[in-house]
């Protein structure tokens, strides 16, 4: 949608029994419904002059939005309609971020914030079958969608199954490396959805604010005759991924407590 008419589209009806921000919330729904991903929408000193409005009431409306995330606040910026975000479908194969990208036809870009052998840590070592203190591989890298930083992966994988990994070009599928390279593929594994709010080094590494949102995931995969593969923490940004998950088969969800 171009040209959008806000001043006739956040009309409101001040005499109406519904509360100004809630008229002036939905009626920005009604219109960023029809919006392109990234579409900018109007300063709060703007929508306070369409809909005739205090700043608490736009600032309300806004925020609203942000939370349901159909809104996106970008300090210094502005405020924008969601961009598409990045879904993985959970309860499937284990797939990796490049390959789930492709076939979305988005352009995933990968850099390495660091890649070196280390000591398993006692927290990591039941997940890939280890003592604590056998030698790993620990490969942190942000991943990209078009340019704009999406998550920081943090993947450890057990030494002895990937020798010269370190030589590799780590800037593309890892999932498509050790298939091509070593033989191992990921068959099955377990991952778990939380939220965390970022500290000043995700935020700076995800262009996000201070405190803000995020999706965590932690993911064990073993190959199909069962070896532990990978344990890999992700850190993701909400505005720009998604996890889905087929309800059709039961086993697909499992309800419990949070892990550790």
């Amino acid at each position: 949608m171009t040209d959008i008419d806000w001043a006739r589209r956040l009309a409101l009806e001040p005499g109406a029994a519904v509360p100004l921000y809630y008229q002036l919330r939905e009626r920005l729904r009604a219109v960023i419904a029809g919006c392109a991903p990234d579409t900018p929408i109007p300063a709060e000193k703007d929508l306070m002059t369409f809909a005739g409005v205090s700043r608490a009431t736009a600032r309300r409306a806004i925020g609203d939005l942000v939370q349901e995330g159909l809104l996106v606040a970008r300090q210094g910026s502005g405020t924008y309609t969601a961009p598409l975000g990045a879904a993985s479908e959970l309860g499937a194969r284990p797939a990796g971020f490049t390959e789930t990208m492709a076939k979305l036809g988005r352009k995933p870009t990968t850099r390495v914030l660091e890649a070196k052998p280390r000591p398993c840590p006692a927290a990591v070592a039941p997940a890939l079958g280890l003592e604590a203190g056998a030698e790993i591989v620990f490969l942190e890298r942000i991943r990209l969608l078009d340019g704009e930083p999406c998550m920081i992966e943090s993947a450890h994988l057990p030494s002895e199954l990937v020798p010269g990994i370190l030589d590799e070009d780590l800037t593309g599928s890892l999932y498509g490396l050790l298939r091509l390279r070593y033989g191992l593929s990921p068959a099955s594994g377990r991952e778990t959805i939380g939220a965390v709010n970022a500290d000043y080094r995700l935020a700076e590494l995800l262009h996000v604010p201070i405190a803000a949102a995020l999706l965590a995931t932690s993911r064990t995969t073993a190959t199909e005759a069962g070896l532990p593969l990978e344990y890999t923490i992700r850190h993701a940004r909400g505005d720009l991924a998604v996890f889905s998950v087929d309800l059709n088969d039961a086993k697909n969800v499992l309800l419990g407590p949070a892990g550790p």
